[in-house]
This record gives structure tokens, C-alpha cells and sequence, in this order.
């Protein structure tokens, strides 16, 4: 097996080959391999299941450990084909926070950061439908934080009345054993 990587390689069932051919591939390939699924609406305005992530799109987790969580995209690795999302991180165990590298086949975009002309001239994009694309993310982003905020209120009524009661539970039968 040759040491270097080979543009003519087409495929291989072992798993070796296949690592190798990812871990020694150049850059604009490795790009191609850091692409996520795309919503219903967005795919429909540019005609395709998938694209490359790019830092600024809004994407959705949509399995592991953060499934449902949604953030913007702060970082990319390509070096471990790794994305880093906003919002999205973990206390370390002195109390400071480390974001989660996320694995780019387990994002939905759901809305692309649509300055970037490059992308925007690929897919033939109009301006009119760069606002429909803009639009639709921020109708979806303040959908979620709605319900987020509504049922966070909720639930912490409801455990404030439980610990309530059962605070005067405990003082009553203090009161009785005095």
C-alpha cells in the first residue's frame, strides 16, 4: 500500500484503506467529507440533500448525547473532520466550559450563511431567495427559543410548589417532635 494519497483510488471494503485514504487526503477534499444534511426548505431552494458546512450556518443536532440542540457553526476542524456549534458544551471539572466536537453526518443546517457568494453563485441563488432562506431560519430560531423559554417557565413552577410543600411537610413534623 502506497504511502501517499492517490486521486485514482476508488473504493475498498477494508477498513484500513479506507482510513488512510481520509486521514492523507488534501484539503479540498477533506472539505467535501465535512458536509451535513440539509432541512426540508433549505434543500428545496438549492436543489440538493447535503452541502459542506460553512462557520456561520445554523445547524441542528440530530443524534447523540445533544440530539434537538441547535446552535451557529463557530469552528471547523478539518484535521479530525470535527465541527464546533454554539451553545453547545460541557463543564469541565474545574468549572470552566469545553465545547463539543460534533460529527458533521449528525447536524441538519437549517439555515446557511448565505454572504458567502461562492456558495450562493454554485447554486444560482437570487437575492429574493437569499431573504426567503434568512427568513425562514429566523422564523424557526424564534419558534424554538419561544418554547424553550414557555416550557422552562413551567417546569420550574412546578418544582418550586413541590419543594414548598414538601418544606412545610418537614416543619410540621418538626413542630410535633419539639
Amino acid at each position: 500500500m502506497a504511502d501517499d494519497w492517490s486521486k485514482e483510488w476508488k473504493a475498498s471494503s477494508d477498513p484500513q484503506k479506507q482510513r488512510k485514504y481520509r486521514r492523507n487526503a488534501p484539503y479540498h477534499i477533506r472539505k467535501k467529507f465535512l458536509s451535513a444534511h440539509l432541512a426540508d426548505h433549505v434543500a428545496e431552494i438549492f436543489g440538493t440533500t447535503s452541502l459542506p458546512v460553512r462557520e456561520g450556518d445554523r445547524a441542528e443536532v440530530m443524534r447523540g448525547d445533544w440530539a434537538g440542540m441547535e446552535g451557529t457553526i463557530d469552528r471547523i476542524d478539518y484535521s479530525d473532520y470535527s465541527v464546533y456549534i454554539s451553545g453547545i458544551e460541557r463543564e469541565r471539572v474545574d468549572t470552566s466550559d469545553a465545547k463539543i466536537a460534533l460529527d458533521p453526518s449528525n447536524l441538519k443546517l437549517t439555515k446557511l450563511n448565505v454572504d458567502d457568494d461562492q456558495r450562493t453563485e454554485k447554486f444560482n441563488i437570487s437575492e429574493q431567495e437569499k431573504a426567503e432562506i434568512e427568513a425562514t431560519g429566523e422564523e424557526e430560531a424564534g419558534d424554538t427559543d419561544e418554547q424553550d423559554t414557555e416550557d422552562g417557565v413551567d417546569e420550574t413552577d412546578e418544582e418550586t410548589d413541590d419543594d414548598t410543600e414538601e418544606q412545610t411537610d418537614t416543619d410540621e413534623e418538626t413542630e410535633g417532635e419539639n
